[in-house]
């Protein structure tokens, strides 16, 4: 037997058969003056709240004038209704009329009915088998897709453009707090032609007045490191972008947004919560945005919303797998299998966005080496973000006293705390962790940084433990790091490692 062959057969054949069983369910209806293409489009507009064209255009994975076309007729028809926002009359909303719902109820009908037919012809075993077999074969499709995006050439780190700008080399470096990441580092990676990050989280620590006035000291401090790692860079040919990184959790969060884009930065990344509220805190602005996601859901949520409160899609996405540093987007039960389907979830992701205009996917969480930027490449990534490797370099802010608590350490000193935040965090283990794990540290004093924490019963401040750590006493503070720190054993450039990656 010719399986090649006969596995061809059997894909067309069925393709067909659902094709023209779709057909005959339509023609047979009251609604027989819809084609498939119409149906598909009316269950993509849903019977729920009305939606923008962006939106639907984006479910249907075509163009907004593709899909005017297509609403055109279908208002004729009486399917469904449009209208201008009253509030913005530049954006168009759509909704189906009564008659547009019982077309989409009777489809759905159909889809069920007939999977019901297939199942009752297989017992539990064979049914299990199917399943199987099916999620394998999306899997190989969802692979061949990503394949015809990004091509057959070896995977590289190709020039990103995003909109109106050009990132030379698509390598970001991610926002690390508290004092990790602030203008050296960042205006370095920039200079090399990537992206570097200015963390936000609790920047103005090394401010005066930080303990009685946290967040003037905050945004004082966040603009001044703007405006340096900017200064760094103003005349450096062929240079990347500055970025900055802000918490959703964080308290004042609009107002460090502000802050950011008065400085004049070029992008700002948040997560720690879905950035449902950014598009609206940087209306009228030219900066970048970029949300972080930890799953294709989320990355549909966040379209979904910007689309319909703003008309607006991001500028990328930021995948962040569960080996990255810091607070982690997953519950810790959940970190082992979305470790295990990482590179699933990138292929899922970008075929989520793939047709967006100008909406690349970064990824990050556990990028070390040259073949671990290949590796993601290949599985539909743009560009990288790199925080870990970056600690250990002669530009990083940080004390030196914290990179060498990376130097020293060993892959079994990698562990995974529990955040007074309620977020999972990966740190590298120290004295402090110990002391933790065995009892409560009542924290002395509240800033006040983060919504989530309940200072009387957090088991510790975390903010404290950070800062103790940023100013040098790792014996009293809490290192974060990726799960790669251990394999850091030297100091190096951020020029080395550039070179490295790119070579």
């Amino acid at each position: 037997m010719d399986i090649t062959k006969k596995l061809n057969d059997i894909l067309v054949s069925l393709f067909n058969s659902v094709l023209k069983m779709e057909e005959d369910a339509i023609k047979n209806s009251s609604r027989h003056n819809l084609s498939i293409t119409e149906v598909h489009t009316l269950a993509a507009i849903g019977a729920g709240k009305a939606k923008t064209m962006t939106q639907v255009a984006t479910n249907l994975k075509i163009s907004v004038s593709t899909l005017t076309t297509a609403i055109n007729k279908l208002v004729d028809k009486k399917y469904v209704n449009r209208f201008r926002v009253p509030e913005d009359r530049r954006i168009v909303k759509i909704e189906l009329t009564e008659e547009g719902i019982e077309a989409v109820r009777e489809h759905e009908e159909f889809h069920c009915s007939m999977i019901s037919d297939v199942l009752a012809e297989l017992n539990g075993e064979e049914q299990g088998i199917l399943l199987q077999s099916l999620d394998n074969l999306h899997d190989f499709f969802k692979r061949q897709r990503i394949k015809a995006i990004k091509g057959d050439a070896p995977a590289k780190l190709a020039p990103l453009s995003l909109g109106d700008v050009t990132i030379p080399i698509p390598i970001f470096q991610g926002g690390m707090g508290i004092g990790v990441s602030l203008s050296r580092l960042s205006a370095a990676v920039a200079k090399c032609g990537g992206v570097g990050v200015i963390s936000a989280a609790q920047i103005g620590f090394h401010e005066p007045d930080f303990y009685t006035n946290p967040k003037e000291a905050n945004i004082r401090a966040l603009k001044r490191n703007i405006r340096e790692a900017k200064e760094a860079i103003k005349d450096v040919p062929n240079k990347g972008l500055i970025g900055v990184n802000i918490m959703c959790a964080s308290r004042n969060y609009d107002e460090f947004v502000k802050a950011a884009v008065e400085a004049g930065v070029d992008m700002i990344i948040s997560g720690a919560g879905l950035p449902t509220a950014l598009p609206g805190i940087v209306k009228n602005s030219k900066v970048k945005i970029v949300p972080i996601v930890s799953s294709a859901r989320a990355t549909a949520l966040i379209i979904k919303s910007w689309t319909k409160k703003y008309n607006r899609v991001p500028d990328a996405i930021l995948f962040e797998g569960p080996l990255a540093g810091g607070h982690l987007g997953f519950k810790e039960e959940q970190l082992e299998d979305a470790q295990e389907h990482f590179y699933e979830t990138i292929m899922e992701i970008k075929e989520e966005i793939e047709d967006l205009q100008d909406c690349p996917l970064i990824v990050a969480g556990g990028i070390y080496t040259k073949e671990d930027v290949q590796k993601v490449l290949a599985y539909g990534a743009d560009a990288v973000q790199l925080g870990t490797r970056f600690v250990t370099t002669e530009e990083c802010d940080i004390h030196p006293n914290f990179k060498q608590v990376y130097l020293d350490a060993k892959e079994e000193d990698m562990v995974v705390i529990k955040s007074p935040v309620g977020m999972p965090g990966r740190a590298i283990r120290t004295p402090f962790i110990d002391r933790v794990e065995n009892g409560r540290i009542p924290p002395e004093k509240c800033n006040r940084c983060l919504t989530p924490c309940k200072a009387e019963e957090a088991p510790y401040c975390i903010t404290q433990a950070l800062i103790n750590a940023a100013r040098g006493d790792t014996e009293h503070g809490l290192v974060f790091s990726g799960s790669n720190a251990y394999r850091a054993t030297k100091i190096e450039t951020v020029k080395d490692i550039f070179r490295e990656l790119t070579s």
